[in-house]
């Protein structure tokens, strides 16, 4: 799949912005939530994980999913949740040593994604999705949690025409926003017309629904 490459590539951005960054760099803490740089490696590090689980381990994935919202029960935050995972499945690995295992790792969840059938199905935290759409789904987070560490740092991110994945699952997901809030999605649905960093434009939904 064209979008496991792209995830591929998403997450490269990270890669390289922090490759020469010392220890102390990873306690940066960001303007998300107060959470550090490390907390967001972190964070995109046990989802990867849990994203390549649910497609080779679908028994393992119901594991690691129990699990960890079973903290959530507990009255823990995310971070919390994920530093005990990390703490038990990943030797407490922390800092830059936690930087080096998510630079490892997330080319096996691309590779795998990119030999598996687009249209199976996997599980995740809330409905079923596509593997195409799961994929997509981690370049998103991936894409989204980066930001933080851009800004935190001063750096401007160069944005590429992979970025379509991400525009693509705003604009498909508009109805369930609202059906996951129990309304009724407001009809037709909104004409979106985009500029890609490219130049090509991007379009979805009838040019005549201008909102």
């Amino acid at each position: 799949m064209q979008e496991a490459t792209d995830f591929r590539d998403e997450s490269d951005t990270i890669a390289q912005l922090l490759a020469s960054a010392d220890e102390p760099l990873f306690a940066t803490v960001t303007q998300f939530k107060k959470w550090t740089i490390e907390d967001v490696i972190g964070h995109l590090y046990v989802w990867n994980v849990a994203a390549l689980t649910t497609l080779e381990n679908p028994d393992g994935f119901k594991t690691f999913i129990r699990d960890f919202m079973g903290q959530f029960q507990k009255g823990l935050g995310h971070i919390e949740a994920q530093r005990i995972w990390l703490d038990e499945n990943a030797d407490g690995v922390r800092g830059k040593a936690l930087f080096d295992t998510y630079c490892e790792y997330y080319p096996k969840l691309a590779s795998a994604y990119d030999a598996a059938d687009p249209e199976a199905r996997v599980a995740w935290a809330g409905p079923d999705m596509s593997t195409q759409s799961k994929i997509i789904a981690r370049q998103m987070e991936t894409w989204s949690h980066g930001q933080e560490i851009f800004d935190i740092l001063g750096q401007d991110r160069e944005e590429g025409d992979r970025v379509r994945n991400i525009a693509h699952l705003g604009v498909t997901t508009y109805g369930w926003t609202f059906r996951n809030r129990k309304e009724e999605p407001p009809a037709p649905k909104p004409f979106v017309q985009l500029t890609a960093p490219s130049g090509t434009t991007w379009e979805w939904n009838d040019p005549r629904m201008i909102m």
